[in-house]
């Protein structure tokens, strides 16, 4: 979570007046009909997933008075109903978060924090152009349960994507490659409270989860659905996960490596869906630690240390996020969001460790990089950027401050993005005249 500082004149500066927004604002209305010649309850209809979302809807709509609220109960000149804002601080452009990529069907997906929504495009896509790139298929609108998404995977062999709904929400959902639209996913999976990536084994038909909130690993089976509890779960002191995100099953070594920002705390589970629901032991007191990559066995259950870890001030590692491995030359490669870098490993180094390579400068065009993927394939690797609206491209062994071969964005080149994460709350500081937005 970070906390970001908006000036009331930088506010309105950032608003965004006039044209149609691309390509997500009005993907979730039925082609042909406009807002002036449908009915609201028409609108709520089309987008509820069933008939007691809409009824819930469809009473929140209501002015009070319609819904039978006395006068003494709600002041005559009392604002309610459906009123717009005087004005916003918004971004109504996608943020790319998760990447995967599938080097088998040519394409590449990516998770949308900011617009709730999945975003497909061609392998191939993207170049030096300033204007927005044409996905070939998005998933996106209330019928999807798209929320706050960060991690997304791939199944080339059965054509689906998952991602994973972080901070809320808590649940993974699966969409097919025939999917397009606002459309119901073909399954879904409750997770634990601040769940973030997913990464698949095919071979072993199970899927792995970091957990934020309990320190956590947690496994399922492939299709688990529903309120399917894991099969084990790594969790304890003696695992060294500290606010774990971007993680990779590597079936060939049978292991689980996991970026950890190196934030630990004890929070006891609060749902029946949270990894452990009975007792914890003596409480521990939080504690910061230095990021690192931690490497657990895949069979791994319960309070285990990790195999190895790469940790220490020459690895670099500061705010580690999304994690890919080349397993054909036997290197990982992680977002460095705190320094915007990418950097590459060895996959068998441990403790405080040089990478082989670091991509990072202003010629790289990475700028609070949030996920990373390896195409051996077609020899690139991707990074997709959360602080501004591309992905950029690169030869797999580029290093240094280099450009980028290609671009892919979401929005028209230097489109300004709000630093928005999961804003849950807003004060203004009138000493400073300033908002103030926790996220």
């Amino acid at each position: 979570m970070r906390r970001i500082l908006i000036s009331a004149a930088a506010a309105i500066g950032l608003l965004v007046a006039g044209g149609e927004p691309w390509p997500l604002a009005s993907a979730a209305r039925a082609p042909g009909v406009s807002a002036d010649d449908s009915s609201l309850d028409a609108l709520l209809a089309e987008d509820c997933a069933d008939g007691v979302a809409l009824e819930i809807a469809q009473a929140a709509s209501r002015l009070p008075q319609e819904a039978g609220v006395a006068s003494d109960e709600w002041p005559p000149h009392a604002l309610g109903g459906v009123i717009p804002p005087v004005r916003s601080v918004s971004d109504l452009f996608p943020t790319f978060d998760g990447i995967a990529l599938d080097t088998e069907n040519d394409r590449v997906i990516f998770s949308d924090e900011n617009r709730h929504s999945l975003l497909v495009y061609g392998r191939a896509a993207g170049g030096a152009s300033n204007d927005p790139t044409e996905p070939v298929q998005w998933v996106f609108g209330p019928k999807t349960r798209l929320g706050y998404i960060a991690g997304v995977e791939v199944d080339p062999k059965r054509r689906e994507f998952y991602t994973v709904n972080n901070d809320s929400g808590d649940l993974m959902t699966v969409f097919s490659y025939d999917d397009h639209g606002n459309v119901q996913p073909r399954r879904a999976l409750t997770l634990p409270h601040q769940s973030w990536d997913v990464s698949l084994a095919p071979g072993r038909d199970e899927i792995v989860i970091t957990v934020q909130q309990s320190n956590a690993l947690s496994f399922y089976k492939r299709g688990a659905t529903g309120t399917s509890a894991p099969i084990r779960t790594i969790r304890g002191l003696a695992t060294q996960l500290e606010d774990p995100h971007g993680t990779y099953f590597d079936e060939a070594h049978n292991e689980i490596i996991t970026a950890n920002h190196g934030n630990w705390t004890q929070i006891r589970p609060y749902t029946p869906y949270d990894p452990i629901v009975t007792d914890v032991g003596e409480y521990k007191s939080g504690a910061f630690h230095p990021s690192a990559i931690t490497f657990h066995a895949a069979d791994a259950n319960g309070d285990v240390p990790p195999l190895r870890t790469i940790e220490g001030d020459v690895t670099g590692l500061n705010w580690p996020m999304g994690i890919d491995v080349d397993l054909i030359h036997d290197e990982i490669a992680v977002a460095n969001y705190g320094d915007s870098s990418v950097r590459i490993f060895r996959r068998g180094d441990r403790g405080s460790v040089q990478p082989v390579r670091v991509l990072r400068g202003a010629l790289t065009q990475i700028v609070g990089p949030v996920s990373v993927a390896i195409d051996t394939k077609h020899d690139e690797m991707w990074v997709a950027n959360y602080g501004d609206h591309t992905a950029v491209v690169f030869p797999r062994t580029a290093s240094g401050n280099v450009r980028p071969k290609r671009t892919i964005r979401n929005a028209p080149k230097d489109t300004p993005t709000c630093g928005f994460t999961n804003a849950s709350a807003a004060a203004y500081d009138s000493k400073r005249d300033e908002i103030l937005v926790p996220n």
